[in-house]
């Protein structure tokens, strides 16, 4: 079993759906979300420029998202 780098959830990695390798690593996701919350926070994927909205109600970045 893995562990999910941002909820901390377990993730069998036989049957996960989402996965991100990094380097010679691999890193399991219980979801899309944790996934694209990592790779944002891991700079491999970059977000838009937030619009005024989106920046006025963005979660804080230590916040995981809301996965399960």
């Amino acid at each position: 079993m893995a562990i999910d780098q941002v909820c901390g959830m377990e993730v069998d990695e036989r049957d996960a759906e989402f996965m991100t390798h990094v380097e010679h690593e691999t890193f399991y996701f219980c979801s899309k979300a944790c996934q694209e919350c990592f790779e944002e926070r891991a700079g491999i994927r970059k977000s838009g420029p937030a619009k005024w909205w989106q920046r006025i109600l963005k979660e804080p970045k230590d916040t995981p998202p809301k996965c399960h």
